[in-house]
């Protein structure tokens, strides 16, 4: 099997950029109209677009990631068969991703973990899917510099390490994992903050070095106003305590700084997802005398808690 990109898709981009985004913006009701026409004349560009439109929800229909999934294979010519997948060279390389990202967490992990079944997808071995993903995320990285694709990679050499192999040169998870942090990829950096948690909980001797590299990872992510980093940046800050993946903590109250510890929740509150309402409980809870005063930011603040996480406002109620 091998993935290939012609550079065809340039041409595509160009029209939807003139077109669309020239005109329209990014994100305006009609240029993500326009987009959804120009997808249906083939444009492999606006095709991958309407598909990251349905993939990230931003198109209120049914079953989104299953419409999605043929999408972003017509914006990568990738057909799949009954023995494996064909490219057609034609395809725009980040669609490529996308499809890794899918034969990867299918069922299993991340907002796919529930998904609609997707027969291509079902009818595939785990073994089968790793190969796929690998050889069309590392196709992402060969046309554009892709932090997500090299993730992903890390991610398949961690679970399947003989894959490693398979690669031009050879890279362990970790170094994946670093490339792609270094990148700025959050989620990456997420990743090996949490790996540091572990190895802090379990009694690290350099536990210095390693309390540095949790914070590095997590600040780059924070920074860039990732929800459930910044908020937990925000707690080490406040309490000094960090939990590894079993749940086991410690705390290290030498690092406690309050200041930053607001500046993190308040970080993630920016771009607000469900880890938010988290952000927000914290706020309430540790810096109360905020509210004291002012109801309504109080109010404010629960009735976003109760519309982004239902679970986290019961707790708040009980504050």
């Amino acid at each position: 099997m091998k993935i290939t990109c012609n550079n065809t898709y340039k041409a595509d981009e160009q029209i939807l950029n003139e077109t669309v985004f020239d005109r329209y913006g990014y994100s305006s009701p009609s240029a993500e109209r326009e987009i959804i026409c120009m997808a249906f004349t083939g444009n492999r560009a606006a095709l991958k677009s309407y598909a990251d439109l349905l993939f990230y929800r931003k198109v209120n229909c049914r079953n989104n990631y299953r419409k999605a999934f043929p999408l972003y294979c017509k914006a990568a010519d990738i057909t799949f068969t009954g023995e494996g997948i064909t490219c057609g060279g034609n395809g725009t390389p980040l669609a490529f991703y996308f499809i890794g990202y899918y034969l990867v967490n299918y069922k299993c992990e991340s907002i796919l973990k529930k998904c609609e079944t997707i027969d291509e997808i079902e009818n595939l071995t785990r073994q089968e899917r790793l190969e796929m993903a690998l050889d069309l995320a590392v196709a992402t990285i060969r046309a554009v510099r892709s932090p997500a694709a090299v993730n992903l990679i890390g991610r398949i050499i961690n679970e399947c390490p003989i894959l490693a192999d398979r690669l031009d040169e050879k890279m362990s998870s970790e170094e994946c994992f670093e490339d792609a942090a270094e990148g700025g990829y959050v989620y990456a950096c997420n990743n090996l903050a949490a790996k540091e948690a572990d190895i802090i909980v379990r009694g690290a001797d350099d536990i210095n070095e390693h309390v540095n590299s949790f914070i590095h990872y997590l600040t780059i992510s924070a920074d860039r106003y990732e929800p459930y980093a910044a908020n937990r940046l925000g707690l080490f800050y406040m309490t000094g305590e960090i939990r590894s993946s079993s749940g086991d903590t410690v705390h290290l109250h030498d690092y406690i700084n309050i200041p930053f510890a607001k500046k993190y929740f308040l970080k993630a509150t920016v771009y607000p997802d469900a880890n938010s309402a988290w952000a927000y409980f914290n706020l309430i809870k540790y810096f109360h005398k905020d509210y004291d005063t002012n109801i309504e930011l109080l109010n404010e603040h629960m009735e976003c808690i109760k519309q982004l996480n239902p679970a986290v406002y019961d707790i708040a109620m009980e504050l």
